[in-house]
């Protein structure tokens, strides 16, 4: 007996209404295994990767390479010898289950897309150091720039100058457009801050931890009946947030080695679909541009954010913003002298 699955286009922001699709890893025919990759996603924030729920067959290809496909409607459809639920990516309505196959269609094979090459004008490239920074921050690609400079060399007006990839073009304008929707959405909500400063010899592993373990006493914050904590990565695609799923019940060293594969997966705009649902926190870290603090963004169904900002060489400023439709200052003020007490 074989069911029909249909691999549906994954919720993985909370502000995502469709997903464009850049393409499929399968083809129809295809004999894949539970975790192998199925297609790549381009969603408001980030490139990602949809994999098979479990071992079957693909029996069609619904949507082709540039389309954008709205929520929970079918990319492709593949056959299984287990019935399979969808995964819970966050999509409005009940789980799509597959069904018993009675008379499989003629499968679609969608058309290859058309890849344009950029204009190469350098092969071999002479650029200051600063230039070559800017480049790789902003994605592009050296080659493909101009140089005015002496003896050929590019310069920083010339990086300046040059025009974006623009498929991440496309991502920092949707993440930009993103983030002025959260900061709107923000002044919504009766809000208040508090800061605590702290030693520095603390990584995101052990932080993280740490606040979940706090958060578990208090699951009334919560909007899942686990505690995930999103961390906010910064890379040239735009923000990504990945969501650490009880980080405090992980062994620590486990958790350490889980950070830091996905820091360097999202700077590589590579998150697993999985990771990208079911925050109850968000923590934003500071540091990297040595700002001390900000205001931080409440996002839906989350009453806590916890923002990690530049003190000095010893110290850390932690600040914790709470929703005052959910706790009071009290509540506040004990949240981050728990975590602090933890750190």
């Amino acid at each position: 007996m074989s069911f029909k699955y249909p691999v549906v286009m994954p919720k993985m922001s909370m502000t995502m209404e469709t997903g464009e699709l850049i393409n499929f890893h399968v083809a129809v025919g295809d004999h894949v295994k539970s975790g192998d990759v199925l297609f790549e996603v381009m969603t408001d924030k980030i490139d990602m990767e949809v994999e098979a729920p479990a071992d079957g067959v693909i029996e069609a290809l619904v949507a082709n390479p540039g389309d954008v496909v709205e929520i929970g409607k079918p990319v492709l459809i593949m056959l299984t010898e287990i019935e399979v639920m969808a995964f819970d990516f966050g999509t409005d309505g009940e789980p799509v289950a597959a069904v018993e196959v009675v008379a499989a269609p003629a499968p679609v094979v969608a058309a290859a897309p058309v890849v344009v090459a950029p204009i190469i004008l350098n092969e071999t490239v002479k650029a200051v150091p600063k230039a070559r920074v800017e480049a790789a921050n902003r994605g592009i690609d050296l080659r493909t720039v101009r140089a005015t400079g002496p003896d050929h060399t590019i310069s920083m007006e010339d990086v300046n100058g040059a025009q974006l990839d623009p498929a991440i073009a496309k991502r920092q304008a949707a993440n930009k457009a993103l983030i002025a929707k959260g900061i709107e959405m923000t002044r919504s909500i009766a809000q208040a801050s508090f800061t605590r400063s702290v030693n520095a010899n603390f990584d995101h592993a052990t932080f993280i931890a740490a606040w979940a373990k706090v958060l578990r006493n208090r699951p009334d914050l919560a909007a899942h009946e686990h505690v995930g904590v999103a961390l906010i990565i910064e890379s040239k695609y735009g923000s990504a947030l990945p969501v650490f799923r009880d980080p405090d019940q992980v062994k620590i060293a486990d958790l350490t080695a889980l950070v830091a594969s996905t820091t360097d997966a999202a700077k590589n705009g590579k998150v697993p679909v999985a990771m990208l649902s079911g925050a109850t926190t968000t923590v934003f870290d500071l540091t990297t541009y040595s700002m001390s603090s900000a205001t931080p963004l409440l996002f839906p169904n989350q009453v806590t954010s916890v923002t990690i900002g530049y003190e000095s060489a010893t110290t850390k400023i932690v600040s914790l913003t709470i929703d005052l439709n959910f706790c009071d200052f009290y509540d506040g003020a004990l949240l981050l002298d728990a975590l602090v007490a933890s750190l």
